[in-house]
């Protein structure tokens, strides 16, 4: 009971802070501001008039040092299509070193070894174009797999070990203007902690004195202990910190997406930021950064809000508790100088402050970025954050409940008497549901893009993981670790966000009028596995596999003659692997792990949250997100008509496994289609299979239709059906469920997704 209450505690903290008007208006500012950055060139080219533009030279040379005439002809031959490439033949390379190398050369030094295989070297600078490097570095390895499978004297085990013993060494030289943002992001992210205890603290402060000068402190601890208290106070904070760390990770993906569609159409030339995107500004050591930076952020934010809640109860104003709050800031703004001035020299001392706790948050993520940390030194100073964590807690509460219960208000303060009420109550009801509805957008919009983003973010980190242990893992091919990790990442990016969805759905489930009016009041039909149920989902099952067939067909018609969409599964290759084991990954991340996932996040996420509203309502607006999150054309309308028919079976026989299983078949049959094509029998067997399933669902579909039309033909029967779907009740609540979407999270959502979809076409379009 008392953690259900420190629960609704904390939601209620957070969605007084994220629906703050401050913190709106101070998110919409970092929004402009972090696309106006990321895009300046972009924007600045719009106001420039056409002849004061220059265009950007992006012409690259590569010099080969091939004495052997190994493979120079045939790097020629890979560029000889691309206008912006000219290869050379160089004597030697030893006049480039890091001063005089530009982003705009590539060194390829080609040779042959002791047995007569090609051994190589390229070097390049960072910033350089990724992609002709990976040519040369394809056309190299095509020679030397041809120069050992000539060799007739070696067996297919041999081959494959000199394959792996024979590699290509690349040099990726550091730019200076790479070096001088790694070293400069420790600065940027100390100022920007130090904003966000200034807010934390604040409002901890703030809160606590406004609380204690209403005496709701002397109620609330009669229900809660004080420690549990200071917890769920301290938490809200931290859990508001983190939604704003992950809004500002939305605005930055949105930002780049938009450099991407900008860049596509080339406004005046301009490619901002040289085609910036996750993938060049992500890699392992800024992964970890950041991960050690999150870690010792919410710790420290954690341990300084309970030392706040101490100052704060101490203090009889709220002018006071400015006061008290600025002085924690003070300490702060002493750390973060502490770092600039250690940082050019560490010594000694420096190492010392940076595994105190405080001080390590500020410390530690400088230290790893500019190279002075070692792990042992990370792992002690988390070990006594973490322990510095407890404690405080034991040691604040005995003086935070004295110093609440002994206050006693001053003589010339005196307390108001309880408000006139100024409104009805019919229209405070109205006021509280449309709070409850922007509650419900809050809650939708953070947990798809909570989704995005783990999505965005999953796919870029397992190509940097897989990077990292490519060279360590033999027995298994890269493909088939990618396929794996990328099972893991979908998972993770879709159950985290239902998990947030779960925690607001009502927990009178199965007790709700919507469900009611579908469920027969014998106990029989109330039984989750009776058979009566089970008969009606099979009906459910076996009708909708021919309606989806009809959408499918539909939908390919209308996209053939619109001109838009294009095949995602046949553009990013999803199916160009080979093996049982890759045919059974691939089976498994398109088919059996959506079919699960995504029908927990939509049909019981999405529904549970929003079937208050009305059965209607809850299946358009999980359908529009069930498209949202497939991201392009092609899947958005079909998507969207499925889900219509998903929430629909959802709601009638509320039961998640009727969706999961008609989710499995449409996509299993796509797999199935697309991995055995060249198998004829196979598939002449499933093409029968596939028309009779389609042949029994419209049969009982139509005698569905059929009983359904009888049971309407008596007078009661239409009345009820009329006053159902009457236009203006529909209507009414229709108008009060928009101000679902009047809430900043949702709009902002709606940003994201919109920028991803738009970018996700352009780069389908031209691949």
């Amino acid at each position: 009971m008392k953690n259900s209450k420190i629960v609704a505690i904390i939601k209620n903290d957070i969605e007084r802070s994220i629906k703050n008007k401050w913190f709106v208006i101070l998110n919409l500012l970092l929004l402009i501001v972090t696309v106006i950055f990321l895009n300046f060139n972009s924007i600045k080219s719009l106001f420039e008039k056409e002849e004061d533009v220059t265009l950007v030279d992006n012409s690259t040379t590569i010099y080969i040092v091939d004495s052997e005439n190994i493979a120079y002809d045939k790097i020629v031959k890979s560029f000889e299509n691309d206008i912006n490439v000219d290869v050379e033949k160089a004597e030697n390379i030893e006049q480039y070193n890091n001063d005089n190398l530009d982003t705009n050369i590539i060194l390829v030094d080609v040779h042959s070894d002791n047995v007569e295989y090609i051994n190589a070297s390229i070097i390049y600078k960072d910033g350089t174009n990724d992609e002709y490097v990976t040519k040369i570095e394809n056309t190299i390895n095509s020679i030397k797999d041809t120069m050992i499978s000539e060799n007739k004297n070696l067996t297919l085990q041999e081959i494959e070990q000199i394959k792996q013993d024979v590699s290509i060494d690349i040099n990726v030289i550091k730019n200076e203007q790479s070096n001088a943002s790694e070293s400069g992001m420790y600065f940027i992210s100390n100022y920007l902690i130090l904003f966000i205890l200034l807010l934390c603290l604040s409002k901890i402060a703030n809160t606590i004195s406004q609380e204690k000068m209403s005496k709701s402190i002397e109620y609330i601890l009669t229900s809660i202990t004080t420690k549990q208290y200071i917890i769920s106070k301290v938490l809200s904070i931290c859990f508001t910190v983190i939604i704003q760390f992950i809004f500002m990770v939305a605005y930055i993906i949105v930002a780049l997406m938009i450099s991407t569609i900008l860049s596509s159409v080339n406004i005046s030339g301009y490619s901002d930021i040289n085609n910036i995107s996750l993938s060049t500004i992500i890699n392992s050591n800024v992964i970890i950064y950041f991960l050690i930076t999150i870690v010792f952020m919410c710790l420290t934010v954690f341990l300084q809000g309970v030392i706040q809640c101490i100052m704060s109860a101490k203090t009889t104003s709220i002018q006071e508790a400015g006061n008290a709050t600025f002085l924690l800031i003070t300490i702060n703004l002493i750390l973060y100088m502490a770092v600039t001035i250690f940082s050019s020299n560490m010594n000694i001392v420096g190492y010392i402050i940076s595994v105190i706790p405080m001080a390590s948050m500020y410390f530690i993520p400088s230290m790893y970025i500019l190279g002075q940390a070692n792990w042992l030194q990370i792992i002690i100073a988390l070990i006594i954050l973490i322990a510095s964590v407890p404690l405080s807690l034991i040691l604040a509460q005995k003086p935070f409940k004295n110093a609440i219960l002994d206050f006693l208000p001053k003589k010339d303060k005196k307390i108001d008497g309880i408000e006139k009420i100024l409104s009805t109550r019919e229209y405070q009801e109205r006021m509280i549901e449309r709070k409850n509805s922007s509650k419900i957008g809050l809650v939708i919009g953070f947990a798809v893009i909570l989704l995005i983003i783990l999505q965005v973010l999953g796919g870029t980190i397992v190509s940097v993981f897989l990077e990292g242990i490519s060279n360590s893992i033999t027995f298994i091919s890269q493909s088939n670790i990618y396929l794996i990790l990328s099972c893991f990442a979908f998972v993770i990016s879709i159950y985290l966000p239902y998990l947030l969805l779960k925690s607001y759905i009502p927990k009178e489930d199965v007790e709700d009028n919507i469900i009611k009016e579908k469920i027969d009041e014998t106990s029989k039909k109330n039984n989750r596995f009776s058979k009566e149920s089970i008969i009606q989902c099979v009906k459910y099952i076996i009708i909708g596999i021919p309606v989806i067939s009809v959408i499918q067909m539909i939908c390919s018609f209308a996209i053939e003659k619109m001109g838009v969409g294009v095949n995602v599964t046949e553009t990013l290759g999803v199916f160009n692997y080979t093996g049982v084991l890759s045919t059974i990954l691939i089976f498994l991340q398109v088919a059996i792990l959506p079919a699960i996932f995504e029908e927990l996040f939509i049909r019981k996420g999405i529904i549970g949250v929003t079937k208050r509203k009305g059965a209607i309502f809850a299946v358009v607006v999980s359908s529009l997100i069930f498209a949202t999150i497939h991201m392009n054309v092609s899947q958005f309308i079909f998507a969207f008509l499925v889900g219509i028919l998903f929430g629909i079976i959802r709601i009638k026989t509320n039961k998640m496994y009727p969706t999961m299983i008609l989710h499995f078949i449409n996509n299993g049959f796509a797999v199935i289609e697309a991995l055995f094509y060249d198998h004829m029998i196979f598939m002449q067997i499933f093409t029968y299979f596939n028309i009779l399933l389609n042949a029994v669902g419209f049969c009982l579909l139509i005698y569905m239709v059929y009983n359904k039309f009888m049971e309407l033909k008596d007078k009661e029967s239409i009345q009820k059906f009329k006053e159902k779907m009457d236009y203006r009740k529909i209507k009414l609540n229709l108008m009060e469920n928009m101000y679902v979407f009047k809430d900043y999270t949702l709009l902002v959502t709606i940003v994201l997704s919109a920028t991803l979809f738009i970018t996700i076409e352009k780069v389908l379009s031209i691949m």
